[in-house]
């Protein structure tokens, strides 16, 4: 994996344009790109990968950040002469991986160019937009102090929303706001106004309650129009809905026995970590899974081929030559490994059991020798307090618990893991933010987003590890109880959609200082590990009457708000890792609420 700096541009309602024209147009563009200083420069240092797009192209450089500012500005001054090319342009710098495409040329992938398409999709024509990244960076020279506009967060596809900035001067670029601000501008005018709507409807539904003598605690004011569900509907739905994306995991799979990165399209490049998520996420399920197992162990050898034992053991994000191979990788491998051992479903042979339990152990060893001696775990082996991060920490936790509870290995792992548990609850409760919750990494200051995902999996981590004898102190102590308390009253929950309103790791958490190593900018589901997390909370006796109900209360909150988005949010996605952790969350939350208070 290499920091690339992309350049990702795109002409402007080019499916419009006559067949001719679009050729022409293109052309003219291609000529342009290839005159810049910029691109010369870099072709000459074998520093630049040129990818089409179809209606634009995205230049990647290895040699220098400022090469795709400097490169769009050429562009841009260029194109003042032909007026008929409606060029947008986005910037990025961002972790890439070197890949060879399905006719033997080179071609790129990962967050960086993502991103960077991320950051075009945010503008217009003649809009040059950058990430907060890059604007940073450029922000750190007087000279470009004046070109850089801050337009804080856009929301685009997905429901992701991308920081970016405005770089245009007196010559080059689009002064005008993009479309996308300016409709955020106007629900923010607005918002005002509908606030002091909702205060009246509030003062006069409260005060017919009032006047009814209804003695009810006022929670959530749901509209007597829209009755709310019960849970045994959303039980029933999710029961299909389980079964439907168990056959979407399928149908991601390859000749190889990998799961590509998205459910459907002619994508044909597997993933060991997309794999090793939706092997947990079916392997989640209590029920029957013969039709399965033959796809199922195709899935686990084509993970061993690719598992790397030099310069350090596990998975990388590719599997290819990168020597990083990187912790959550390895934990979620181990994860669908033990899930594999307890299903109901026998999966393997008696003989082919002995050899998964080992690989288990193996694994094991190695999520062991990450973790930091402040307990937390790091993402990579190379060892610095600095590679520390939350979601390799919880992963690892969580690895670790469902090992040492597994019937299937409880007793050959016996207290083995106990100690290196304990300093991991002590490193998350350690670095808790009441009233925010957990970080990416905490030991970067001025924090202010809320990562909710993250929260909710941290927790869910934590649910399970108080449930081992040995680390039963954990119910009383005061920090966790605190976290619980304020994830149960965190009453935006109910105001988020399960289409978009997640969170992403930010640009600056990517980074590893004194280590080539680029982290995946990586999305915190805020949904599944919700719905898990509360629906273990509504029946944990540690906590009073009051707040299981309270948990219970939220649980549903979010499902009626979410009613009539449950039967497509994934499969509008198209996403392999989405529809992965959603089945696993809802397969764990079928499973609990099948069984006994």
């Amino acid at each position: 994996m290499r920091l690339a700096h992309v350049l990702f541009m795109d002409i402007v309602s080019y499916s419009v344009l006559p067949t001719d024209q679009q050729s022409k147009v293109l052309k003219s563009l291609q000529e342009i790109v290839r005159g810049t200083a910029e691109v010369t420069r870099a072709q000459a240092a074998n520093q630049l990968i040129s990818l089409a797009t179809g209606d634009g192209m995205a230049l990647v450089f290895f040699n220098d950040p400022m090469a795709p500012v400097q490169c769009a500005l050429e562009i841009s001054k260029a194109l003042k002469g032909q007026p008929e090319i409606k060029l947008r342009m986005g910037v990025h710098s961002g972790p890439v991986n070197e890949i060879v495409d399905v006719n033997e040329r080179a071609n790129v992938a990962g967050s960086g160019i993502n991103m960077a398409q991320r950051v075009m999709d945010s503008g217009d024509a003649g809009h040059i937009l950058l990430s907060r990244r890059v604007a940073e960076d450029l922000g750190q020279y007087s000279s470009w102090q004046p070109f850089l506009h801050d337009l804080k967060e856009v929301e685009v596809k997905h429901g992701v929303r991308v920081h970016v900035f405005n770089l245009y001067t007196g010559d080059v670029g689009n002064a005008a706001l993009p479309q996308k601000v300016r409709r955020r501008k106007k629900k923010s005018v607005a918002q005002p106004v509908i606030a002091v709507a909702a205060l009246l409807i509030l003062l006069v539904a409260a005060g017919f309650i009032f006047l009814r003598g209804d003695d009810r605690k006022i929670g959530t004011i749901w509209p007597a129009s829209r009755p709310m569900r019960q849970e045994s509907e959303f039980i029933a739905r999710f029961k299909a809905k389980a079964d439907a994306w168990t056959e979407g995991a399928f149908a991601a799979q390859v000749e190889n026995g990998g799961m590509k990165s998205v459910t459907a399209g002619a994508q044909t490049t597997a993933q060991v970590w997309t794999t090793a998520q939706a092997l947990t996420g079916v392997l989640a399920a209590q029920k029957n899974l013969d039709s399965y197992v033959p796809k199922i162990k195709a899935a686990f050898a084509y993970m061993e081929t690719l598992r790397r034992t030099r310069p350090n053991e596990g998975w990388n994000y590719y599997g290819n030559a990168n020597p990083y191979t990187v912790t959550e990788i390895n934990c979620w491998v181990t994860l669908a490994y033990i899930k594999s051992l307890d299903s109901t479903t026998r999966i393997w042979t008696d003989g082919e059991r002995a050899v998964v339990v080992d690989r288990v152990e193996r694994d094991l060893a190695e999520i062991g020798r990450r973790q930091d001696g402040g307990g937390g775990w790091r993402a990579i082996n190379e060892d610095s307090p600095d590679f520390v991060r939350t979601y390799s920490t919880v992963t690892a936790l969580w690895t670790l618990a469902e090992a040492t509870k597994s019937p299937s290995l409880s007793e050959r792992m016996g207290t083995k893991h106990i100690q290196a548990m304990r300093r991991g609850v002590s490193w998350l409760l350690q670095n808790y933010k009441p009233g925010q919750g957990w970080v990416q990494h905490p030991q970067r200051t001025g924090q202010q987003d809320r990562f909710d995902g993250l929260t909710a999996h941290a927790l869910f981590a934590l649910s399970l590890a108080e449930t081992i004898p040995e680390l039963a102190y954990l119910k009383n102590d005061q920090t966790y109880r605190t976290a619980r308390q304020d994830f149960i009253n965190n009453k935006e929950l109910a105001t988020k959609s399960i289409e978009k309103d997640n969170s992403s790791i930010p640009d600056a958490d990517v980074h590893f200082v004194g280590s080539e190593f680029m982290g995946e900018g990586s999305t915190f589901l805020w949904f599944p590990w919700s719905l898990l997390e509360l629906q273990l909370l509504s029946k944990d006796q540690g906590l009073s009457e009051e707040e299981r109900k309270a948990a219970a209360d939220l649980k549903m909150e979010i499902l009626n708000a979410n009613a009539e988005r449950i039967d497509r949010y994934v499969e509008t996605a198209n996403l392999t890792y989405l529809l992965a952790e959603n089945l696993f969350g809802v397969n764990t939350y079928l499973n609990s609420a099948a069984s006994a208070p």
